[in-house]
């Protein structure tokens, strides 16, 4: 239906309502604005909850961690006393079997000066009966004797001993706790290598690195002493000069 100024009813109402949408656009506007703000504020609080999460599980796990490792800390008193005594131990036995092979060295010693007393006699014996001049015989045997003579009857005795001998010495940790105790027990001894690392060469070159040498104490008679102490009245001191 038209009115009289040609509007219809329909135009009317779609008049209203486009009036009215403008009306609630323009209430609508300024807080449609708002909602970049507002969704960057969201994002920061929903960042800022995650820190705080985030933040009060590290300190609990902190917190857990801590009072674990307190917890066994308290171990560590006993875990150092059994570690000390075992040290005590090995450092011990390593003294009695170094001064076992000394007294072996000793006995030996005494075995090898035997040697060297009777082959002398023997020796003065046969050239004197051939009448001929004994006065470098003392000093030639000794050459045969002493230090060197005692420790290969010594290696003799035990070919494959060794102060580690059937220990795990390719372990670094054993390896390094055995040097440890080995440089104040017997310093003598040298350091120990890993088995595996050594060349196969190298253990055919110079002496074994566990041999017991014969500590000054022991010390025999070089050939000059061997020869002084058993052949003085017979002429050895002249050969000597």
């Amino acid at each position: 239906m038209v009115n009289i100024n040609g509007i219809n009813d329909n135009f009317q109402e779609r008049l209203r309502q486009a009036e009215s949408a403008e009306s609630e656009v323009q209430r609508l506007q300024p807080l449609a604005a708002e909602a970049p703000q507002l969704r960057l504020q969201k994002a920061k609080a929903q960042k800022e909850e995650e820190r705080r999460r985030t933040k009060e599980e590290s300190i609990l796990k902190a917190t857990q961690a801590a009072q674990s490792a307190a917890d066994k800390q308290v171990r560590m008193s006993d875990v150092l006393g059994h570690t000390a005594n075992a040290v005590i131990e090995l450092y011990t036995l390593l003294k009695d079997v170094d001064s076992s092979r000394q007294r072996a060295l000793e006995a030996l010693a005494i075995a090898d000066r035997i040697d060297y007393d009777i082959e002398l006699e023997e020796s003065e014996e046969h050239e004197r009966s051939l009448d001929r001049d004994t006065r470098g015989l003392a000093y030639a045997l000794a050459a045969r004797h002493g230090d060197v003579k005692v420790q290969q009857m010594l290696e003799e005795l035990d070919p494959d001993f060794s102060m580690m001998r059937g220990c795990n010495l390719d372990e670094p940790l054993y390896r390094d706790v055995a040097n440890f105790v080995m440089r104040h027990a017997v310093p003598k001894e040298e350091l120990l290598q890993p088995i595996i690392s050594q060349p196969a060469s190298e253990s055919s070159v110079g002496p074994a690195s566990t041999n017991t040498p014969v500590g000054p104490s022991l010390s025999q008679p070089d050939a000059k002493e061997y020869a002084n102490e058993t052949n003085g009245t017979d002429g050895a001191d002249n050969f000597l000069l």
